[in-house]
């Protein structure tokens, strides 16, 4: 009896794993490629993406829909919907009325190929980027990996195509970033271009917008910061990706904050550096120091120094944590702020140690009550150029910005020669603010950056003083509120403006926010207590806390004469 149930049960395994056969076979056999292009407008092909065996077909919204062309491998003529619209490969075709819906595809025998839905993404621009399939795999791994070579096609929203050549790179960025599915990443093109009216340059980076369902608050924050008139502001426009013909999503392009003629105008340190070390340069080995002097400090003591090593710098002044844990080039001061130094990428000793000199002299200015340097006799407005700071101040207290104490805080500086002044800036990295984060602040109401009073919060330290204060009141009555106002809807965006309403960031994206969650679905990850959901619940959370946090900036910012109080 046992050894007839033995039998039965091995020929009913045998049975099931013969029909998954079967059913996998099938299933292969229908998944065939569906291809698409429109000539008219460039020669790049996209590629539907298979789930759950059917097929979605992402097309740029750049594209014309009355003239589109389409192929499915192994089918000459392909016939869609239950209207049986007959395609045929190569010849163009009207889709306009074919989107949105669950179409059956036939081959020309009637033969089902499977279920496809068209979507179509937003009148904005369309990126396409070609590259090794394996490489890209290194890539999402590690953004130690990158690629050196492929192709690279921008289309702008209107169908003009800004470029159309070599890729030269292209790596993983971000921090955090980067743990998610949907990839950030840093290209560089053949040449310098100009895209979508952004200032010409070769590289540009590609921000993924994981954790804000949104998908806006760069974007908002970035424009926001062009239009009170931060220097050297980065330039940034959403666009739909493509890579090796697959939908990849909706990104924010960036301009990459280095120093270039077209992005921080300063003396270029590095380049000097470079050319009074020997050829090809070899910065040798990072060396960490620690002493009563130096906290720390890490340089490169084998790269020699050009006359003049008093800029031009870019730093960010970092979490205590990440310089612990990571070996950047950078400093401490005896007062705890951390400051990485990103340009020169590899900081001699005597350029590091005289950034770290600038940076205790600045603290020390701060931290006086007459806001006199006390060894030099400098006021603190001799070191800083307050009205960036002033700008800034605004820009991190109205978004509540999570990262406002380390991480991803700019500085530049340019040499003495030209100018001996620190400037806070560019603005970058807000998808941890407008809400977006637990940890310093769900609310929109109260203090947020004067409540953190510690000597590293260097913004704490400058509204400490009076004229700083002034300052920051100053260009929230000129320049700041009234751009709120255009972002709230309350007045007319000026002509030539960076900002438009709330209202229409989210209507210039909407079709491609449904492509892009339709490739990855919402993000769970969003750290904020309402700010997560689907795109419509994000979007009126983020409408609904910035106009609160408006309201409040208004009683906290605006001046007694303005109030009448």
């Amino acid at each position: 009896m046992r050894t007839m149930w033995k039998r039965i049960i091995r020929i009913t395994v045998t049975v099931i794993l013969f029909l998954l056969f079967l059913t996998g076979t099938a299933f292969a056999l229908t998944e065939r490629t569906l291809t698409a292009s429109c000539p008219s407008v460039s020669s790049e092909t996209v590629t539907a993406r298979w789930k759950k065996g059917e097929m979605t077909l992402f097309l740029p919204g750049c594209w014309d829909l009355t003239k589109i062309t389409l192929k499915l491998d192994g089918s000459d003529t392909i016939l869609l919907g239950d209207e049986q619209t007959a395609v045929s490969a190569g010849q163009e075709t009207d889709l306009s009325g074919l989107t949105g819906r669950k179409l059956r595809v036939l081959d020309a025998g009637g033969e089902s190929r499977g279920i496809l839905t068209i979507l179509q993404g937003s009148d904005i621009p369309a990126l396409f980027l070609r590259v090794d399939g394996e490489k890209l795999k290194q890539v999402n791994h590690s953004k130690e990996n990158e690629i050196s070579e492929g192709h690279a096609a921008y289309v702008e929203a209107d169908g003009t195509v800004s470029y159309d050549g070599p890729l030269e790179q292209m790596k993983g960025r971000g921090n955090n970033s980067f743990r998610y599915s949907k990839k950030p990443y840093q290209i560089k093109l053949g040449e310098k271009v100009s895209l979508s009216g952004m200032s010409k340059g070769k590289t540009w980076v590609l921000l993924a917008n994981w954790v804000d369902v949104s998908l806006l608050r760069n974007q908002i924050v970035l424009d926001m910061s062009r239009e009170i008139g931060l220097k050297h502001a980065a330039g940034c426009v959403q666009a739909d990706v493509w890579i090796n013909g697959i939908y990849n999503g909706l990104y924010l392009i960036t301009e990459k904050i280095q120093i270039g003629g077209s992005r921080i105008d300063i003396i270029n340190l590095e380049k000097a550096t470079e050319k009074v070390n020997s050829e090809p340069f070899s910065p040798g080995q990072i060396i960490t120091e620690k002493s009563a002097s130096f906290p720390l400090l890490r340089s490169y003591p084998a790269v020699k120094d050009p006359e003049d090593i008093t800029g031009g710098y870019i730093l960010t002044i970092e979490k205590k944590h990440r310089m612990k844990d990571y070996v950047l080039a950078g400093f401490r001061t005896k007062e705890e702020l951390s400051i990485r130094i990103k340009e020169p990428t590899y900081p001699s000793r005597a350029q590091t140690e005289y950034v770290f000199g600038r940076m205790t002299e600045v603290q020390n200015a701060l931290m006086a009550k007459d806001g006199i340097e006390p060894a030099t006799g400098k006021s603190y407005d001799e070191y800083l150029d307050i009205t960036s700071f002033a700008q800034r101040f605004l820009i991190e207290d109205w978004t509540k910005n999570y990262d406002f104490i380390g991480g991803s805080q700019f500085l530049y500086k340019d040499s003495d020669l030209a100018d001996p002044r620190i400037y806070a800036g560019p603005s970058w990295d807000y998808d941890l603010c407008f809400g977006n984060m637990g940890d310093r602040g769900y609310s929109p109401n109260g203090k947020y950056l004067t409540s953190y009073r510690k000597k590293n919060n260097l913004y704490w330290l400058l509204y400490t003083h009076e004229t700083f204060g002034e300052r920051v009141t100053e260009i929230w009555e000129k320049t700041f509120r009234p751009a709120v106002a255009v972002l709230l809807g309350e007045q007319e965006a000026p002509q030539g403006g960076s900002l438009c309403s709330l209202d229409e960031y989210r209507e210039r994206i909407s079709d491609s926010v449904r492509m892009n969650y339709t490739r990855w679905g919402i993000s769970r990850d969003a750290t904020g207590s309402g700010s997560g959901g689907d795109f419509g619940t994000a979007f009126a959370y983020l409408k609904k806390w910035i106009t609160e946090r408006t309201a409040w900036m208004d009683r906290e910012y605006t001046s007694a004469e303005q109030t009448g109080e």
